[in-house]
Formats: structure tokens, sequence, C-alpha cells
């Protein structure tokens, strides 16, 4: 072994995993060869030495080309981050910060408050603050407001999201009881009104995420809700989810409110994502009243919820963007949506220029939940040849390129392709 291990050969190997766990592959390798009868090769033994400590130590996630049609694809990592936006970000995070630091003071400072004025800002609330993601952010929301009393829900609300993770489970992790009112398709604000007793803690709005309900529906707005709400001093909470902080109906989207509006409009506490449509990193924002965030900012379940530094960092630079007015250059999904036709139809064509490729009109979906039944205009090059060969193909891409089938088609979508993306994507077809 001593020999082996002071052989030529593997100093590089050893220089690069340390002299221990290159011992423990040669091992390994001494083994198999053993079991299998075969001679002893130095240079095999090497190479498998090496290939072993490669994989053993190589992290299985990699970056990945998205050209599958959705903007914000959960699968993906939902929201890509702008390199300039993450290195200063970067700047606070590398180093040691502020984070639980009062400058003024000199002394212990609450982490939360890094968000205060940018939402202040942005939104109009009294007070925010930061769990690692929205089910999280729902989860303290309804323990802190309704642990051990009942929330009322309707029955058209009560989701199921990705991963199998239902609404109502969430809701009753959190200490609180489920109070049902409504059909699974009509819900009128009297359902609510009737449902109150002195059981009742809260009333709980929850954005369906990734489905809808049409035909015979009905639904209180949220106005009526508040109405409720005030008349039976109770609070209302929302599940909103996916983080609408600008009007999308600019990009081709049905209206919906923003956060600021439902602010305005007397919600008292809101919980969304950081990763949807506010595109930053993961993280779950309650946005509302000071007595509300700061029950949920004292409640035990907090410590176990809380996001860390680089979060703050990411999500605190990505809410500057939109709140100077720059997020449709500062923030990747805001510059897909804001891409016209004629931009993306001429970048298309460049990239598949000499090749027998096709550019074809498309639809792009924003995706995570946010507007499940809607599109808009996009444009996608087509990649003549079988479908599931070609996306297999794509996929053994390095880096691997995401495509979708249409029609028995491979298409790549382009626009969620980023400037140096597309040149991958017009060497892989080449290739």
């Amino acid at each position: 072994m001593e020999r082996i291990l002071s052989s030529e050969g593997l100093a590089g190997v050893i220089a690069e995993f340390g002299r221990e766990r290159v011992k423990y592959a040669v091992v390994a390798h001494l083994d198999r060869i053993r079991r299998d009868r075969a001679p002893f090769d130095e240079s095999a033994a090497v190479d498998d030495a090496r290939q072993q400590l490669a994989t053993a130590t190589a992290s299985t996630l990699r970056r990945v080309i998205n050209g599958s049609g959705v903007i914000i694809h959960t699968n993906l990592g939902r929201s890509p981050i702008d390199p300039a936006l993450w290195s200063r970000a970067a700047a606070i995070t590398t180093g040691y910060s502020n984070l639980e630091f009062d400058l003024d003071e000199g002394s212990r400072g609450r982490r939360d408050e890094h968000l205060t004025e940018l939402c202040r800002t942005l939104f109009g609330c009294e007070a925010v603050i930061l769990t690692n993601n929205n089910a999280a952010g729902t989860l303290l929301l309804l323990a802190a407001v309704a642990g051990g009393r009942e929330v009322i829900v309707s029955r058209g609300e009560l989701v199921e999201i990705g991963g199998s993770f239902r609404v109502p489970d969430v809701i009753q992790q959190g200490g609180a009881r489920l109070r049902e009112v409504g059909t699974t398709n009509r819900t009128r604000a009297g359902d609510y009104d009737a449902a109150v007793s002195e059981a009742s803690a809260a009333i709980l709005r929850v954005h369906r995420s990734n489905f809808e309900i049409v035909g015979f529906t009905e639904s209180p707005s949220i106005d009526e809700l508040v109405a409720v709400a005030r008349a039976r001093k109770l609070p209302l909470l929302y599940d909103e989810g996916s983080g609408r902080v600008v009007d999308l109906t600019v990009y081709g989207f049905s209206s919906a409110p923003t956060i600021r509006e439902l602010i305005a409009g007397g919600v008292d506490a809101v919980a969304c994502s950081t990763d949807k449509l506010i595109g930053a990193t993961q993280g779950g924002l309650i946005i509302g009243y000071e007595d509300i965030i700061n029950g949920c900012r004292k409640h035990p379940l907090m410590r176990a919820l809380r996001a860390g530094k680089e979060s703050y960092a990411v999500i605190a630079e990505t809410l500057r963007a939109f709140a100077t007015g720059r997020h449709e250059t500062e923030i990747p999904i805001y510059r897909m949506l804001a891409t016209p036709l004629d931009v993306l139809r001429a970048r298309a064509s460049d990239m598949v220029q000499g090749t027998a490729c096709r550019v074809i009109d498309s639809d792009c979906a924003l995706g995570g939940g946010t507007t499940p039944s809607e599109t808009i205009p996009s444009i996608a090059v087509e990649v003549p040849g079988d479908a599931s060969q070609l996306a297999s193909r794509f996929l053994r891409h390095d880096p691997p390129i995401v495509g979708r089938i249409l029609n028995d088609r491979f298409t790549i979508e382009v626009r969620t392709l980023g400037e140096e993306d597309g040149r991958v994507v017009a060497g892989a077809i080449r290739g």
C-alpha cells in the first residue's frame, strides 16, 4: 500500500483529495481486483481512485439552461438571479455583517429590520418579517395569530401545492383548527360571517396557486372579506403566495391585486414567496401590521423558520430594484417578460442560421403557480428529428438544456434564455 501511495501517478490525486481519502479509494480498488482475480495495473488504479473520489466529492447540483417555456420553473430553481445583483449581495455575505448587530447602539439588533424600510416603501405596511419560504411564513403566521383556535377558510382554497404539501396540513401544524366554509366552487362573504364564533381567531384567504375553478363559481372579493373581518373584529390574513409587487397586465396577464393594494385595502397580513414574482432567492415574507408581525417575531417557531444572511442580502437587493424602478433591467424574470417578440425572433434567427432548425411562434408560461391558466406569446426554436431522442440528447449536453416537446417536435423556448444561454444553445444545435 505504501509503495502504491508513493507512486508518481497518485501524487496529483493525493494533492487534490488528500492522502487518507486516496488510501481508502485504493483499498476499494484492490478489493475489486482481488474479487475479480484481475491483475494489478498502476495506471488503472490511479484512474479508478480519481474517478471514485471525483464522484464521491462532487455535488449533483448543476447549472441548467431553461428552454422549457416556463419562466419561474420550480423544478429548475424558480427565479434566476442577475450576476450583478448577486455580486452586490455577495459583498455582504462573504464576510461579517451587521445581520443582528445595531451599529448605532453597538449592541445586538434584529435581523428582520433590514427589510423594514424597503417593504414600507414598496408595500405601505407597518412591519415585515422573513422566513425560509412561504409555507414557513404561513405556518408561523397562523401559529402566532390563531394557535389553538379556529381559522375560517373556504373549501375552494384548501389547495395542494408541489411535493404533495397541503394547505390544510400547514394550517393544522401551526396549531390552528380549520373552520371550512362554502363549497368547492362557491363561497360567499355571508358564509364567512355565519361561521364566526367565540372560537374564531382569523379569516384566511388562500391564493389557489396551481389551478383555477371555472364555470359555476363564486368567491367574495377582498373588499367583502375586509368588511366581514372588520365587522367581526377579526384579522384578515392572506396567503397570497406569488409575491405580486407590480401590475402584470403590461406583460399580457390578467389583473390581480398587488401586495401594496392588498395592504391598502385592509388585509391585516400578507404571506408570500420571494422566489416567484419577486424574483429573488427562496424566502417567505410576512407583511402587515406591527402587532401581528411582532407576534410572529416573538413566537418560538421563529427561531426554526428564520432565514439566513444570504437570503436577506439577495432579497434586499431585489426589492431595492423594484423600489428604484429597475426591475426590468436587474431582475431576470422581468427582463424576460419585457423583451418584445421581434427581439426574440431576431435572437432565434441568429441561433438557427446555417442549420435545419426553424423559428416558430410559441407561448410562454410565467410559472410558479402565479398565473396557472395563462400564457403570453413567445418564440421558440424547433429542432428537426426524433423529439424524444433530441430531448435526451440535449439533457446530456454540458450544461444540460431543458426543452419541451410540442406536437411531437422538440423545441427550445427563447424567452427564458440569457445571452450566454443563447450562445450555448446555438452551439448545441450544431453539435
